[in-house]
């Protein structure tokens, strides 16, 4: 079980929990507490599923057969976290990736994911910062924000080092010689004088009473044998065979199933169900229970099927705004950039004198719409209740947010809740939200001793999401000479980080000019300015909206790329060559060169094809990226090609970058091309698939991936690679048409693609 805390957890932020507090005793964990292990009851690890014998620390623990169990506390999404974080620990502890198990620990201090509170790596020479020690103290359990390589970089190299280090020093130790004439490979300890060899597993419990004084040195790069190859993904296997079990795939003894079903408008609650005891008599039903506030109702039954259809049939009374529409919302956004400005996260020089003064301006406007996360695995959740004791099954992004649900539903001791991670069926934000998790809880302490698993139905999920805001963007420039003398940009949108922090913890929400996440990809590009200005407004509207792949720079990576793309043309210049005139960091020029250079981006492409160019810095990775289209009719394509190059910094597992780059790419074709949430009449009208259209594998290019190679500390991939996707394609588009598309989705544009 979890260590006991009681503390009231404390303000989370976008990405994270704002809060007071210390560091609990995490077993032996690399200090990160002045240049020393704290080394606090060594075998508090072991026996938490993982195995025989003393845990070395709290991620390493090997049995007496020599088998290596990491812990592995975040979640994996089809992102290769899974593989890529014990790299980081099998490098330093001299151990190849066939001798590993995964464990999956409960949310303690030990793993709290820091990076996603400081948004700065770990110093692990130094002593805790204010804000490490809150994460820990949360403790923070919690994946997203392309943070997992970030947060955890130094940290479980160092891991690894320091239990390589006690190995050795325990067989020096064994055989009566300096620990300097020992050295570690292969899971093994050898003698550099006699060659005699003992396993890792033989002296693992005389290893986790040594005390270290200080880091081991980690190693240089050019001494690696794992980091920076490309590895094969450890859950892969089991993927394919069909063992792997997401959340989708909890069964237990006596399960009942839930439907949910929300009430019908967003800012509305369900206030009675006429015919309840109707449906309570169908064949397996067990239960219908009304949620708190009228948010919704669940019918449980004794099979899925039996609780959606139930569900579909309950009457409702209900409150609501039933006149909302997307035309209302448009109207709104309009006004507020023309009258409700209220922050300027980025003001420098002059910028709106500048160009109010002047004539000849470019003056646009553009637009995305809501979106949904369409995770493929329908959102679920299984708990079960009994006495003074939980336990809780899903796929989900956070597993200390896990068991904060269930506590704060149940009332229970938080180290009385149990959780358990599952593989998940895809992300993307939604799985950091925490509504499945109440919901479920409270249907389980209705009925406690019995697990209930709660499913929402992919028109429940896509209808009632948390969606990525709508956002209109205005633009403002001056230019002159080939350079952007004035530039001003202007946005009207929900605020993604006071919408969410509202419904976690809404006595900690702060006022939505704070919100980090709203700046992002617009306030700090690469592009050299006289004068800049980025300010937002707030819409007020009764939907939710959330974090999104890639967040705030989903949206204004489509903005700022293509308005430069404008002012390239308004330039007369080539859109690479205007672009590159205006960058002064080698990096973002290097990538921009490189992204040129495998496109072919001088030569001509050919007939009736077209390119776009796109460069976006998020999450601390630049990805530039070059679409190539041909155009088959008038507004008919064939989308060929992409060509991506990333800069992230030093490389964990290269297979798993490509990966993610594809799918980056592909998740912003989907958008680009389909993607919007509308409303009518106060509903809102995509319910499933047919409506809410994912690009299928005849229109999905070929992806060409470069990764450079820079010797600088990592940056993130899982989202680096959305932003650049749609206006690299839509650039292509007006290199093609003539036509700029300033609006998403592109098949509101009458285009087709094949």
């Amino acid at each position: 079980m979890a260590d006991s805390n009681k503390k009231k957890r404390g303000k989370w932020t976008r990405r994270a929990f704002i809060g007071v507090g210390a560091l609990a005793g995490v077993g032996l964990v690399v200090g990160v507490g002045g240049n020393i292990f704290l080394t606090r009851n060594a075998r508090k690890y072991s026996g938490k599923g993982f195995g025989e014998g003393d845990s070395i620390n709290a991620w390493v623990h090997i049995s007496p057969d020599n088998l290596i169990s990491l812990a592995m506390p975040r979640a994996e999404m089809g992102q290769g976290v899974s593989t890529s974080l014990p790299m980081l620990i099998a490098e330093e502890l001299e151990v190849p990736m066939s001798n590993i198990r995964l464990v999956t620990p409960q949310p303690e201090p030990a793993y709290a994911n820091t990076f996603l509170l400081t948004q700065e790596p770990r110093n692990i020479y130094s002593s805790l910062s204010f804000m490490e020690k809150i994460a820990h103290f949360l403790p923070l359990v919690a994946t997203g924000g392309s943070t997992s390589i970030p947060d955890a970089y130094d940290l479980l190299r160092s891991m690894g080092a320091s239990a390589r280090e006690m190995l050795i020093r325990a067989a020096a130790a064994k055989w009566g010689v300096s620990a300097g004439d020992c050295y570690a490979e292969n899971a093994q300890v050898i003698n550099k004088k006699s060659g005699e060899k003992v396993n890792y597993g033989a002296i693992a419990n005389e290893a986790a009473q040594i005390k270290l004084d200080e880091l081991p040195a980690l190693k240089s790069k050019k001494d690696w044998k794992l980091l920076g190859k490309p590895i094969q993904r450890l859950d892969i296997p089991e993927k394919i065979d069909g063992s792997a079990e997401f959340g989708l795939d909890v069964r237990l003894d006596g399960m009942l199933y839930g439907a949910m079903r929300h009430a019908t408008y967003h800012d509305g609650a369900i206030t009675a169900i006429p015919n309840q005891a109707e449906i309570e008599a169908r064949q397996g039903v067990k239960k219908v229970v009304m949620l708190p506030d009228g948010r919704g109702a669940v019918v449980v039954a004794d099979n899925t099927w039996r609780a959606k259809n139930a569900a579909l049939a309950l009457k409702l009374e209900e409150t609501g705004n039933n006149t909302l529409s997307s035309e209302e919302l448009d109207a709104q956004a309009e006004d507020v950039i023309a009258n409700k400005i209220i922050a300027a996260p980025k003001d420098e020089g002059n910028a709106t004198k500048v160009l109010d003064e002047s004539e000849g301006i470019l003056e646009v406007t553009y637009d995305v719409p809501y979106l949904a996360h369409a995770c493929m695995e329908p959102i679920n959740c299984t708990v079960l209740v009994k006495g003074d004791k939980a336990e809780i099954w899903a796929g989900h992004q956070g597993s200390s947010l896990m068991a904060d649900g269930v506590v704060a539903v149940t009332g229970l001791d938080y180290e009385n809740v149990t959780v358990h991670e599952k593989y998940l069926g895809g992300g993307f934000g939604r799985r950091a939200e925490i509504d499945m998790i109440l919901n479920a809880a409270h249907v389980a302490k209705e009925m406690e001793g019995t697990p209930i698993q709660l499913v929402y139905t992919r028109e429940e999920d896509i209808r009632h999401e948390m969606y990525r805001p709508a956002v209109k963007s205005k633009f403002r420039a001056k230019l002159n000479n080939g350079g952007i003398e004035a530039w001003e940009h202007k946005v009207a949108l929900q605020s993604v980080g006071f919408s969410s922090i509202n419904r976690i913890k809404p006595q900690f929400a702060e006022p939505p000019e704070k919100d980090l996440s709203t700046p992002e990809g617009a306030a700090e590009l690469p592009y050299r300015m006289e004068n800049m200005k980025f300010a937002l407004g707030q819409i007020e509207a009764p939907i939710q909206v959330g974090n999104w792949r890639s967040v705030g720079s989903s949206q204004n990576g489509f903005f700022t790329e293509s308005f430069i793309d404008e002012c390239a043309h308004a330039s007369n210049m080539d859109p690479y060559e205007f672009r590159r005139n205006l960058i002064d960091d080698p990096r973002f020029k290097n990538v921009l060169d490189k992204v040129a250079e495998i496109s072919n981006w001088k030569q001509n492409p050919g007939e009736n094809r077209f390119r776009g160019i796109a460069l976006c810095k998020s999450f601390g990775s630049i990805v530039g990226q070059v679409a190539e289209l041909t155009r088959i009719s008038e507004k008919e394509f064939s989308i060929d090609k992409y060509y991506c190059v990333i800069d992230c910094g030093r490389v964990v597992n290269p297979d798993t970058v490509e990966a993610q780059m594809q799918s980056g790419i592909i998740f912003g074709l989907s958008a680009a091309l389909y993607g919007e949430i509308t409303f009518k009449d106060g509903e809102v009208e995509q319910y499933n698939f047919p409506q809410y259209e994912m690009v299928r594998m005849n229109v999905a290019p070929t992806v060409v991936v470069h990764i450079m190679d820079v010797d600088e500390y990592p940056g993130g991939v899982g989202e680096p690679a959305t932003p650049p996707a749609a206006p690299a394609l839509t650039n292509a588009i007006f290199a093609a048409t003539g036509d700029r598309v300033r609006s998403l989705p592109l098949k509101n544009h009458g285009y087709t693609f094949v």
